[in-house]
């Protein structure tokens, strides 16, 4: 007999309307897992969910969203490893076909056919969340050390993909990062480029609010992009030299621009967020990327080796600032306020518990 209730709370989705309502509890089959969810981040795209749903969640079907998890593992399925009982872990939300090229490469979220917890595979808005057995094979399970306070933990996942733009933009020691864009992506980038080995970070927001929450998590400088002299304080801050990594996390086409425009001779450009619907990026700046030699990348999601290597920073005490980045602590129960709290956009992170906040 199981040593865990038949029937689960959850934050259930259905048709642009959440509501916490009790279920039945996933049972691991072969391969897979149980987890007990500690606590867990909404992000940007859950909100949007629940606004505008999504092309992977049928109308009329009911999901459970959430995808930036830590939990512990409570119950296996056949062919899993018995050791894995009682481990702390976070999630890598992606899970690729593994078989097609990109997963090949370890870049699930690249996947073609790829599913993701939140997304096609229920998510973490609950007290439990089954992890398959796709997940698990293709590194699912990172392992995070019990010392992590839960606010740290819980954002390992987001952090991990502002490591994964930056270490594709090839952010080297010493170098100027601009983060263009500072709602609650933009400040875990700041930490992130900080801990990365940037020299001087500038932010740059039009909402003087945000441009004030940048100073409290050690922007360098902050600037607002909307002034026309946002270009030339940008060259006056470097020397007349430029950016030598530009993270782009706010979805505007003129962010987008003003990024490429801001970059050094061989500055490296990451397009972290997507463009909203109708918004395009026209008269891209190709000559500027010729003659400066400029790197322009994307990056969307993350791999189980980014998050490896955060929890590592996590573990060693580099990120203990995070704890700032969450401004509100939600019981599962409080579900829909937390949305409705979220989409304000006055705060940072937002986490949801399921035990009412005694873990945080």
């Amino acid at each position: 007999m199981s040593a865990y209730p038949e029937t689960m709370l959850a934050a259930v989705y259905r048709d642009g309307d959440l509501e916490v309502k009790r279920m039945p509890r996933p049972k691991p089959g072969r391969g897979e897992a149980l987890l007990k969810i500690e606590a867990a981040a909404l992000c940007a795209t859950d909100i949007k969910i629940w606004q505008k749903g999504h092309r992977n969640i049928n109308e009329g079907t009911e999901a459970i969203l959430g995808h930036e998890v830590v939990g512990r593992v409570v119950q296996t399925g056949e062919g899993i490893d018995e050791n894995l009982l009682g481990m702390r872990v976070v999630v890598p939300p992606n899970v690729g076909c593994g078989f097609c090229p990109a997963c090949l490469r370890g870049w699930d979220s690249y996947c073609p056919a790829y599913k993701a917890y939140g997304v096609g595979l229920n998510g973490g808005l609950a007290e439990y969340m089954l992890l398959t057995s796709a997940s698990i094979s293709r590194g699912g399970l990172v392992e995070i050390p019990e010392h992590i306070p839960t606010k740290i933990a819980a954002l390992a996942e987001p952090v991990s993909c502002c490591y994964r733009g930056l270490k594709d933009c090839e952010l080297k020691a010493g170098e100027t990062v601009l983060i263009a864009g500072t709602g609650p992506m933009g400040i875990l980038a700041i930490m992130t480029a900080r801990v990365m080995g940037a020299a001087k970070i500038i932010a740059a927001d039009p909402v003087e609010g945000r441009r004030e929450i940048s100073k409290a998590f050690r922007a360098d400088h902050v600037l607002d992009p909307a002034r026309d002299s946002f270009k030339e304080e940008l060259f006056a801050l470097t020397g007349g030299w430029g950016i030598d990594v530009v993270m782009v996390t706010a979805p505007f086409s003129g962010a987008q621009l003003q990024g490429i425009d801001a970059a050094a001779i061989g500055g490296r450009i990451n397009l972290f967020a997507g463009l909203a619907a109708g918004d395009t990026l026209n008269n891209f700046p190709s000559n500027l990327v010729h003659y400066r030699g400029l790197k322009v990348t994307g990056t969307t999601g993350t791999t189980p080796r980014e998050m490896r290597l955060v929890v590592s920073l996590m573990a060693g005490n580099r990120l203990d600032q995070l704890r700032d980045a969450v401004t509100a602590v939600f019981p599962l129960m409080e579900a829909k306020k937390a949305f409705e709290e979220a989409k304000q956009g006055s705060g940072l992170k937002i986490l949801l518990v399921p035990d009412g906040g005694a873990a945080v």
